[in-house]
């Protein structure tokens, strides 16, 4: 319910306040006495487009502001509470225009839009007239009158949500069809990129194990000539050492000496055990040409892989995980279609 109008500088109004109260309120007088002003004026609060002509001859600006009660008005106490502008039984709505033609909304003090002047103004007003607002020339309103009349609200409920659950699976089945193209061509390339590396089989741990195995294999010449020589130094030095301890132990050194002959001996221990894991590393090194062959060649379809994906060499068995997942969400979007 409309309780105060107040208008100020607006068209030829200089100033008006009108207090209205509950029941019926007639406003009335010969034609240009200003009855449409007040409508108009009204109808700047709730969300009509205003310019520079609406202001006042001689004034910078016009303000018309509308007080209503909300109390009896549940569905509109629900929109000022949604926009966290309800403030007790009350709502004002204020509307400024500069002579520039600069506008301004607030709802209960707070600055609001036009569209939300409009939107709240269609819950507080309902103006019958030759201009706008006319509530019953709108399609909504006349179907939710006759809705109402028939005792089908419930029933036209019911039938506006199958129609929105339509609506959303009509779009929905739209968006699928037209990216099945891209679809099916994007699960072919993943089914390809899948198969291949599937192939390649390609191990987390594997890559490290293999570049090793390349790294011995190509230097196997140079391995075994250089082990097999330091083996040769080792044991030459351990029959050195071994004559050392021998010339050591003699008795005519004294007990002094025992020591330093413990070390000398220790030492010659040490350089017997590094012969033998160097034999021992040696009996492990062949030249393999042809299991070289398949390191090499099974490191190159690696690297070329992983250049071809753009990931590291390392990452080529969790890429293929990546890629399995979203060939099953593909495969999921075509069964949903």
């Amino acid at each position: 319910m409309l309780t105060d109008l107040s208008i100020r500088d607006y068209a030829i109004v200089q100033r008006l306040d009108i207090e209205l109260h509950a029941g019926m309120t007639c406003v009335t007088g010969e034609t240009g006495a200003g009855k449409s002003i007040m409508l108009d004026a009204l109808g700047l609060c709730i969300g009509d487009r205003a310019d520079a002509k609406a202001v006042r001859a001689g004034a910078d600006r016009a303000e018309i502001s509308a007080l209503f009660s909300v109390e009896r008005l549940p569905e509109a106490q629900a929109w000022l509470d949604r926009a966290a502008l309800l403030e007790g039984h009350e709502c004002l709505i204020r509307r400024t225009v500069t002579s520039d033609g600069r506008s301004r909304a607030f709802i209960n003090g707070s600055p609001a839009t036009l569209a939300q002047c409009k939107e709240l103004g269609e819950l507080l007003v309902d103006l019958h007239s030759q201009h706008a607002h006319q509530s019953l020339l709108r399609r909504s309103v006349q179907r939710e009158l006759l809705d109402e009349f028939s005792g089908a609200s419930e029933d036209a409920s019911a039938v506006a949500e199958e129609a929105a659950s339509i609506r959303a699976l009509k779009l929905e089945l739209e968006t699928l069809r037209s990216s099945s193209n891209e679809i099916a061509e994007r699960r072919d390339l993943l089914n390809y990129q899948i198969d291949e590396l599937a192939a390649l089989s390609f191990g987390d741990t594997e890559l490290e194990a293999l570049e090793s195995d390349q790294k011995v294999l190509s230097n196997a010449t140079w391995i075994m000539e250089t082990v097999h020589a330091i083996a040769e130094q080792c044991a030459s030095l351990s029959d050195q050492l071994r004559s050392s301890v021998s010339q050591l132990s003699d008795d005519r050194l004294g007990t002094k000496i025992d020591e330093s002959r413990e070390l000398v001996a220790s030492s010659q221990i040490q350089l017997d055990e590094a012969a033998s894991e160097l034999r021992r590393f040696l009996d492990g090194v062949e030249l393999d040409p042809e299991r070289l062959g398949e390191v090499e060649s099974r490191l190159d379809t690696a690297y070329s892989l992983a250049r071809k994906h753009r990931i590291r060499p390392e990452e080529l068995a969790g890429h293929l995980e990546t890629l399995s997942t979203e060939l099953e969400n593909l495969e999921h979007g075509s069964q949903r279609l």
